[in-house]
């Protein structure tokens, strides 16, 4: 069973690749999401350590941006994910 040839590879490469409204879209969103998510990372790391004197109902505001900063991360990165999956199958469906 032998794959497509060098020549049938490059004439594939040649044909214009038509993303629909979606992925288009897509591609646009979400290396912003992916570059948020870095941000978040960084601003977590800062404020756990600018404030770490500072207490809000018994714990100190490093450990707040913790509980709260995880779970959003997580968040984010499944949406991510989610939408990588529908618009990867959009994709294979329209093809």
């Amino acid at each position: 069973m032998a794959g497509p040839s060098i020549t049938e590879r490059l004439n594939a490469l040649d044909q214009p690749d038509h993303p629909d409204d979606a992925s288009a879209i897509w591609s646009s969103v979400r290396p912003l999401l992916v570059i948020g998510r870095i941000l978040m990372v960084t601003f977590i790391i800062i404020v756990g350590e600018l404030f770490d004197d500072v207490r809000v109902a018994g714990l100190s505001i490093g450990v707040w941006a913790l509980v709260m900063g995880i779970p959003l991360f997580l968040f984010i990165s499944a949406i991510i994910t989610y939408i990588d999956r529908l618009v990867k199958g959009d994709e294979e469906t329209s093809s």
